[in-house]
């Protein structure tokens, strides 16, 4: 039966377990592209990987080298490196080098409590020190991309993003924001018509609205709705490998993949959160009216209680909260490593640590202006 003259490399998931199955010839000349797959696959996180050679033919020295870095590449990373199955013609070839009893030791034995807390901090760090690189990549793009004479995203994208960030965000928000302003005013007449003061409830519902409601209430939403969807898609792109084939071929994956978004964000999150904002006005204003305060007075007074600081304030807050969900999205859809799986961890993670992230920035700016 003649030999194949090349390895070929296989991913499965087996449960909780990578499977990375290596077939054919593991020699001289197929042992760099069979470390360039397992170096790619090898996930980042403490997970179990079985690297199965059952189906190996033939294995020399570079093989055994390949073996080798696997395993060094597996304990730089954290994850567990595991034997599945052997061939005989393997077998022979790893214990002449004494290697099999190495690839069997590796997997680690069960850690303490500090080391797992240091393991931890060590992963945050090396995360954060990845989410300040992507920043940096995606405001430099973004100012020196129009000027640059390579290629960036192609024509039409910027608009095509605002369009599914944007304008299809636009019912829900305008209905959500207008039954919380609805609500918002109901609960404070409820206590104000106590002193023959509903008319106040609209200085509450406007300043409300204008400096907190709007901005988080549209964050959130865009967080939930268009934040899962750039995870999801940058997340589903790098399993696939089209990210590395955009490197591949010359390209920036962020500037061909983020930038268009960031511009996007730029414009359409301060004009939801003014939608938001004008909704839950005129939802106050349709309760009000219900309980005896006239439709023009309730403008006429929420308009008189809102200052430029309020407004200002409000539109400052979504523009950053925009930033923070697409560049929270695209770290956790970059950082991807797996399958389908992966691909939702990585969605709703991103989701998550963006809502997470909106509100602790958001109680800063409160701190910041309003002390």
């Amino acid at each position: 039966m003649e030999q194949p003259l090349h390895a070929t490399v296989e991913r499965f998931f087996d449960g909780e377990r990578t499977r990375v199955l290596v077939r054919g010839r593991l020699d001289r000349e197929s042992a760099p592209a069979v470390l360039d797959w397992i170096r790619a696959w090898l996930p980042k996180t403490r997970a179990r990987v079985g690297l199965d050679l059952g189906e190996v033919q033939y294995l020399d020295s570079a093989g055994v080298a390949v073996l080798a870095e696997s395993l060094r590449l597996a304990r730089q990373r954290g994850c567990r490196l595991e034997l599945v199955r052997v061939s005989e013609a393997a077998r022979r070839t790893m214990e002449m080098f004494r290697f099999r009893g190495e690839l069997e030791q590796a997997a680690p034995v069960r850690e303490g409590f500090l080391e797992g807390v240091g393991d931890g901090l060590v992963r945050w760090v090396e995360g954060a020190r990845e989410m300040l690189f992507l920043i940096a990549d995606t405001f430099y793009w973004a100012l020196v991309g129009p000027f640059a004479r390579s290629r960036g995203a192609p024509a039409g994208e910027m608009t095509r993003q605002t369009i599914l960030l944007g304008s299809r965000a636009f019912g829900v928000i305008a209905l959500l924001a207008f039954l919380i302003g609805l609500t918002l005013t109901l609960l404070s007449a409820h206590q104000l018509r106590q002193f023959g003061a509903n008319i106040f409830a609209a200085n509450l519902v406007a300043v409300a609205m204008a400096r907190e409601m709007g901005p988080m209430m549209t964050a959130i939403i865009v967080a939930g709705r268009s934040g899962s969807a750039i995870a999801a898609e940058i997340a589903t792109m790098k399993v696939t490998e089209e990210v590395d084939a955009l490197a591949a071929m010359g390209f920036s994956p962020v500037r061909f993949l983020v930038v268009p978004k960031l511009y996007a964000v730029t414009l359409t999150q301060p004009l939801l959160t003014i939608v938001s904002v004008v909704c839950g006005i005129l939802g106050g204003m349709v309760i009000a009216a219900a309980l005896g305060v006239p439709p023009q007075a309730f403008l006429h007074q929420a308009t008189g209680a809102l200052a430029l600081k309020d407004v200002s304030t409000g539109l400052l807050k979504s523009l950053v909260f925009g930033w923070i969900i697409l560049v929270v999205s695209a770290h956790r859809g970059l950082s991807t490593r797996g399958g389908a799986e992966e691909v939702g961890f990585s969605t709703t993670r991103s989701v998550v640590v963006s809502i997470f992230a909106v509100i602790i920035v958001d109680c800063i700016f409160s701190l910041i202006f309003y002390t």
